[in-house]
């Protein structure tokens, strides 16, 4: 960690993971959009037939979907990021200005938030696409209202992941606040427990897919996970002495398997319960490492384009689902352009241009408001 003032808490290389999980999301919906359309790709399939994957494709396919893994490390990110935060104001104030944070998070969300769900009746009628259900939305339970209809709906399909942040934004500061720091990390621990075991519950009642996956309960383990991560540094118990080769050895691993199977598959108790961990807990030995270890085998010690990129990153991931429909029928089908590069260059440039503006234009000014309701100083 850096600090640019005695009182900023800064992690330098916080905002290129942030920019990593973003891309590893829009790849994976951009390309399931082009499959939706038009199959696989020609050089991942059998003959270039665009319907039978080939050894390769199969690999590639896996690879490329499995970049759906980023909302975790999205949900890693922010459960360390938001604890260290809430941990380092209850040391230096002796409490949690809860309203305070609420405030915070209100002005770092809601407004992209809310304007995409404002445009949204004109992006859907331009499309001639059904209308979306708003109120679930505008609540905040947009993964519970996805989870009971079975039913992804454009353009709030990945809206859900924003709503279980926001119940962990509910829930996270009155625990730090209320409960002794002694106990605190146990309580951790009990949410990840929770977790699993609601996973357990899900697949033993065959509640299926969405639940495993949308549930608010079944996606606090990971948040749960970075808050341990944060504990664990504020109070100097993280220790960094896993050899080089040993987590290259792990790193190649995960390289291994990640290519190798679906990460979302639930069938079964142990890929239901279990089998993430083993994803989550190589991302988080790299992340800590990444962020916090001065001996990581990747090092930037200059800012470069890939920091400023982060700080974009919400809007990035906001976008570029949307972007989806809008450039294969009004661009690419109107003007018989069925080229997958030039799709996913558009996907990708027009994303990053229309994250960059709204950051620039929009979201800022709202953080520079955010920034009078810091406890602790943070970097934006």
């Amino acid at each position: 960690m850096e600090q640019k003032q005695n009182d900023t808490i800064y992690f330098a290389n916080l905002d290129i993971l942030r920019f990593i999980a973003a891309f590893m999301v829009v790849i994976a919906h951009a390309y399931e959009g082009w499959c939706g359309w038009w199959g696989y790709p020609g050089f991942m399939s059998v003959d270039g037939d665009h319907k039978t994957l080939s050894t390769f494709g199969n690999y590639a396919n896996t690879v490329i979907k499995n970049g759906g893994f980023g909302v975790d490390v999205f949900f890693l990110i922010s459960g360390f990021l938001i604890t260290y935060i809430l941990l380092a104001e209850k040391d230096l104030t002796g409490k949690i200005d809860i309203k305070k944070f609420f405030i915070r998070r209100g002005f770092r969300i809601w407004p992209l938030y809310f304007l995409l769900i404002a445009v949204t009746p004109f992006i859907v009628s331009w499309l001639n696409k059904p209308s979306p259900d708003y109120l679930s939305t505008a609540l905040f339970y947009n993964n519970f209202h996805s989870m009971t209809t079975g039913n992804w709906e454009y353009p709030f399909a990945h809206f859900w992941s924003i709503c279980v942040e926001e119940h962990f934004y509910l829930v996270w500061p009155f625990l730090v606040a209320f409960i002794p720091n002694r106990y605190l990390l146990n309580t951790f621990w009990t949410v990840l427990f929770i977790s699993v075991f609601a996973r357990f519950g899900f697949n033993l009642y065959g509640k299926g897919f969405y639940y495993m996956y949308l549930h608010t309960l079944s996606r606090m383990d990971v948040l749960a996970i970075g808050a341990i991560g944060a504990y664990m540094y504020f109070n100097k118990t993280l220790r960094f002495t896993m050899p080089k080769y040993v987590r290259i050895a792990l790193y190649i691993l995960f390289v291994v398997v990640y290519a190798s199977e679906p990460y979302n598959i639930y069938d079964g108790m142990f890929l239901a319960c279990f089998r993430k961990y083993f994803y989550v807990a190589v991302i988080a030995i790299g992340m800590s490492n990444f962020l916090l270890n001065p001996d990581a085998l990747i090092s930037f010690k200059k800012k470069n384009v890939f920091h400023y990129l982060g700080k974009v990153s919400y809007g990035v991931y906001m976008y570029s689902n949307i972007l989806i429909a809008i450039i294969i029928e009004k661009i690419i089908v109107p003007y018989n352009m069925v080229n997958m590069y030039l799709y996913f260059f558009l996907n990708i440039a027009l994303t990053i241009i229309i994250s960059i503006i709204s950051y620039e234009l929009f979201e800022k000014q709202f953080l520079k408001l955010k920034t009078r309701f810091e406890v602790v100083k943070t970097s934006r």
